[in-house]
C-alpha cells in the first residue's frame, strides 16, 4: 500500500462517508438573538456612568423595550405557535419493511413546519435514526399538484420524496399538500400565518414609535405601547380563528399514539407580552395625568414639556369713525390721500399702561374642561410667586427719578400727597 493510496478503491479520489447532522435549530432566529444580546450588552455598559436613583430606572426601561422587540421579532419567526409529539412504532422506510421505534415531534410556525424524527434508541437497523426535516409554505398557494407552478410545500414535499426520507415525516407533510373536499389543513395554517405575521409586523414599528414617544410626550407614548399591544394579540386571534378552528388536525399512526396539536410557547409568549404591553400603556397613561412629576422621574424627561399655554388678548381699540351721510362734497380716492399707500386700517399703538400691565390666567370652569382636563391633576407643584411691588425711593439731588404712567396712576390711588411730593420734586 503507497502513501496516497489509503482509502481509495481502483485508483479513485478518497471517499468518506457523509455525515449527517441533525440540525434543528433556526439560523434567522439565531441571528435575531445574537442581535439582540449585542444590542442589550450595549446599553447595561453605559449603566455605570449613570448615577443615583437614574441607573436603576434606566435599567428597567432598557429591560422591558429590549423585552418586548425581542418578543415581535423572534415569535414571529418562531417554529412553536402549535406543537405536537408522540412516541410510537412505525414503518421506517420504503422497500425495507422494518419497523423502528422512535420519537415523533412537529412544530408549526408561522412560516412552515419543523419535522424531527428520532429513534428510541437512536442506533437501530445498523444506523442512527436522527432526522429534522422543515417544510416551508411561504407564501404561495400555487397550483394543484407537485409540478413548476405547485406552492412551494408541494414542491419541498415532492424533493423528499425523491430524497428518501423516513416514512413518518413523508406521511405528516402529506397532510399539510392536500387542498380539496374539505382537507385543507395546509391552505389555512399558510393563511393564518399570513395574517398573523402581518398584525406583528405591524406591531415592530408602533414598538419603535413608543420608545422615541416616550422621550418626547409620555402620553403619546403610551397610546402607542397600547396599540403595540393591539397588535400582538390581533395577530394571537387571527391564528386561532383561520387556522382549523372548528376541525381541529389529528394525525393518528396507531389507536393509542396520536399527533394532536396544542398552542406552543410562541403563542403563549405572544398572547401574554400583547396584554403586558396594554397594560403598562394604560398605567403609564394614568400616571401621566395624575402623577406627572414621578413619572416624568422615572423616564428622564421635563414634566411641562407637553403643556403649552396660549393667552390671547382682546383688541380694546376704539371703532373708526363712521363718515356723515348726505355731504355733497366728493371725497378724493384713498390713493390719492394716502399718497399711493394702501386702504389697510393702521394699527392702533398701545398705552404704556398695556404694554406693562401683566395678564395673568384666568382658571377655567369645571364645566369648561374636557374630560382629560378634569381628570389631569395640576402640573405646578406651588403657586406663582406674587407680583414685584414697585417702591418709588428718594434718589440724590443730582439724579431725577423716571416715574412712567401707570406708576403714576398707582401713587395717585395710594396717597396723592405723596404723588404731590413726588411731582415737586421732579419739576424741582
Amino acid at each position: 500500500m503507497g502513501l496516497f493510496s489509503a482509502f481509495r478503491e481502483n485508483g479513485a479520489p478518497t471517499f468518506y462517508e457523509p455525515n449527517k447532522t441533525p440540525f434543528k435549530a433556526d439560523l434567522v432566529e439565531s441571528g435575531l438573538i445574537f442581535c439582540i444580546v449585542i444590542l442589550a450588552f450595549s446599553f447595561f455598559v453605559i449603566l455605570p456612568g449613570i448615577k443615583g436613583q437614574e441607573k436603576l430606572f434606566t435599567f428597567i426601561r432598557i429591560v422591558v423595550s429590549l423585552y418586548i422587540g425581542s418578543v415581535i421579532l423572534l415569535t414571529n419567526f418562531a417554529q412553536t405557535w402549535e406543537v405536537a409529539s408522540t412516541e410510537t412504532t412505525t414503518k421506517y422506510k420504503a422497500g425495507t419493511g422494518r419497523e423502528i421505534n422512535a420519537s415523533i415531534t412537529v412544530d408549526i410556525g408561522l412560516r412552515g413546519i419543523n419535522i424531527t424524527l428520532k429513534g428510541v434508541p437512536e442506533n437501530q437497523l445498523n444506523e442512527t435514526i436522527n432526522y429534522n426535516e422543515h417544510f416551508s409554505w411561504q407564501w404561495r398557494q400555487g397550483r394543484l399538484g407537485f409540478g413548476p407552478f405547485a406552492g412551494r410545500f408541494s414542491q419541498e414535499y415532492r424533493a423528499a420524496q425523491f430524497r428518501g426520507l423516513p416514512l413518518p415525516i413523508l406521511w405528516i407533510a402529506e397532510y399539510f399538500t392536500f387542498d380539496g373536499e374539505g382537507i385543507r389543513w395546509g391552505r389555512h395554517y399558510r393563511q393564518a400565518g399570513w395574517y398573523s405575521h402581518i398584525a406583528l409586523w405591524l406591531a415592530f414599528p408602533l414598538w419603535i414609535l413608543s420608545n422615541i414617544l416616550f422621550f418626547v410626550l409620555l402620553r403619546y407614548g403610551a397610546y402607542f405601547l397600547v396599540m403595540t399591544g393591539i397588535s400582538m394579540v390581533t395577530s394571537n386571534i387571527l391564528w386561532s380563528s383561520i387556522r382549523n378552528f372548528n376541525d381541529p388536525l389529528i394525525i393518528p399512526f396507531t389507536d393509542e399514539h396520536k399527533l394532536e396539536f396544542v398552542y406552543g410557547p410562541s403563542y403563549f409568549v405572544c398572547l401574554i407580552t400583547g396584554v403586558i404591553c396594554m397594560v403598562l400603556g394604560i398605567i403609564v397613561w394614568i400616571l401621566d395625568l395624575r402623577f406627572p412629576a414621578a413619572i416624568a422621574t422615572f423616564f428622564n424627561v421635563d414634566v411641562l414639556q407637553d403643556s403649552e399655554d396660549i393667552q390671547v388678548e382682546d383688541d380694546d381699540s376704539p371703532p373708526v369713525e363712521e363718515t356723515k351721510e348726505g355731504s355733497d362734497e366728493e371725497e378724493e380716492p384713498v390713493e390719492t390721500r394716502n399718497n399711493g399707500a394702501s386702504a389697510e386700517p393702521r394699527p392702533v399703538t398701545a398705552t404704556d399702561d398695556e404694554i406693562y400691565e401683566i395678564q395673568m390666567p384666568k382658571q377655567k370652569m369645571r364645566s369648561e374642561r374636557t374630560f382629560t382636563q378634569r381628570f389631569q391633576k395640576n402640573r405646578r407643584n406651588r403657586p406663582p410667586p406674587p407680583l414685584p411691588t414697585q417702591t418709588v425711593e428718594d434718589d440724590d439731588d443730582d439724579q431725577e427719578p423716571y416715574i412712567n404712567a401707570s406708576e403714576m396712576k398707582k401713587l395717585k390711588k395710594k396717597n396723592p400727597v405723596r404723588l404731590e411730593s413726588v411731582k415737586m420734586k421732579v419739576v424741582g
